[in-house]
């Protein structure tokens, strides 16, 4: 049985977070939810990688690691467009 690995970590730092929500608008993946006025990532299998909820983050309270060589075609496909 092959594991599929998880080819973002998204991590959000409870202490800078001001649960302002601008990830959660940003996301296209729907990510984010809010828990207790702090945002935290529900459902990170479904990021694709394009680090908008980085940038969208006054707090820095979002990281987005564990990168693989490989971004998804669909990361892909919007990073292309935004640039």
């Amino acid at each position: 049985m092959e594991k599929e690995p998880m080819a973002f970590e998204v991590i959000v730092d409870q202490e800078k977070c001001k649960g302002c929500e601008e990830c959660i608008e940003v996301c296209t993946s729907g990510v984010f939810s809010i828990e207790g006025r702090k945002s935290i990532p529900i459902q990170m299998k479904a990021c694709i990688g394009c680090k908008s909820c980085v940038e969208v983050c006054k707090e820095k309270a979002i990281t987005v690691r564990g990168l693989e060589k490989e971004m998804s075609e669909m990361a892909s496909l919007l990073l292309r467009d935004l640039h």
